[in-house]
């Protein structure tokens, strides 16, 4: 897609390239705005090496789904800055683009209220039993206890596994709903936590003590499949393990381990889960889908018309200021991914 005079030729060959290779796109409207006539812009959602490698942009604005493996990176000859429209870079290999000199950007900062806001709409719903509620009236019941045993929301823990943005806006709406909220963030200073009305713990005592467990972190090699089967065992050791732990994700899908949380249901470890994030999307099987104990959503926590807005200007706004040699404002560290500051 070219926009008003791309047809021009030299004028475009001597215009850098920009790809939006995002999914989540209708129009370049917003992209249009940003760049005006000062670059050649096409929308192409890129989903193989060979087609990123063949665009070859300047730039290039990625969701999830688009490789940028060390292939690509070395394989774009033109390339100089990989801007994600979303938070998590995993799909992005940041030691190869730093070893070939391309630039990374994320926009960390866009759907904190709504990713916050989604998670702790799982965690009630999950508490109220809700979910399993609406099935049964939906086929034709009226049983009042289908859902039981239900808790008092005052009385149960919460566990935020991960205070960067978006845990810690979750902190703060967890805290007037539920009765404690612990938090687990080897990279934030416990007194930080405290100011938030949480207590600070380690991650096995976060298992043991929490009735409901919301997860935000990013995907680095420390986290991915950090709830795995002996995570799940630890979660057995809780003083009242009755009726079970309810397990929201709204992260990335690859920090828990799907076959061990369908053994974790299966054994009543995990009473329910709610999960925006699954570790193939769309997934390739109904191991969690097709579960009455499982709410699964479309990777929605992100959306809402404001963060869609919000999100694509500040990527374009990114890419700019790399081709115009400014200072980035959302450039990634691959020494420092995983802190608070990028998620």
């Amino acid at each position: 897609m070219t926009g008003p005079g791309d047809a021009d030729g030299d004028d475009e060959r001597d215009r850098p390239r920009v790809v939006i290779s995002d999914t989540k796109l209708t129009s370049l409207a917003t992209e249009r705005e940003v760049f005006g006539d000062d670059v050649t812009l096409r929308q192409d959602p890129l989903r193989s090496p060979e087609a990123v490698i063949e665009a070859n942009p300047d730039a290039i604005v990625v969701d999830a789904g688009t490789p940028m493996t060390a292939a690509v990176l070395e394989g774009c000859s033109r390339l100089r800055a990989v801007v994600r429209a979303g938070v998590g870079v995993d799909n992005v290999d940041l030691a190869a683009a730093d070893a070939t000199g391309v630039a990374v950007s994320n926009v960390p900062d866009y759907g904190t209220d709504e990713v916050s806001a989604h998670a702790i709409g799982l965690c009630a719903s999950l508490v109220r039993g809700i979910p399993a509620a609406s099935a049964d009236t939906a086929a034709g019941g009226w049983d009042w206890q289908i859902s039981a045993p239900l808790r008092r929301p005052e009385e149960l823990t919460v566990g935020v596994v991960g205070c960067g943005r978006i845990g810690s806006r979750t902190v703060r709406k967890a805290a007037p709903q539920f009765g404690d909220v612990v938090v687990h963030d080897p990279y934030v200073p416990d007194a930080a936590i405290r100011d938030l009305g949480a207590d600070p713990t380690g991650f096995a005592d976060l298992l043991r003590e929490s009735d409901v467990i919301s997860v935000h972190t990013p995907l680095t090699p420390e986290t991915r499949e950090m709830f795995d089967a002996d995570a799940f065992d630890t979660m057995r050791e809780r003083d009242d393990a009755e009726p079970g732990t309810i397990l929201v994700n709204t992260a990335r899908g690859e920090v828990v381990d799907a076959d061990a949380l369908v053994d974790a249901l299966e054994d009543g470890t995990v009473r329910s889960a709610g999960l925006d994030v699954l570790p193939a999307e769309p997934p390739a099987d109904d191991r969690l889908t097709g579960r009455d104990d499982v709410v699964v959503t479309p990777h929605i926590a992100w959306y809402s018309e404001e963060s869609k807005r919000e999100v694509r200007r500040k990527a374009a706004e990114e890419v700019r200021r790399y081709l115009r040699g400014a200072e980035p404002a959302y450039r990634v560290d691959p020494e420092t991914y995983g802190s608070p500051d990028a998620y």
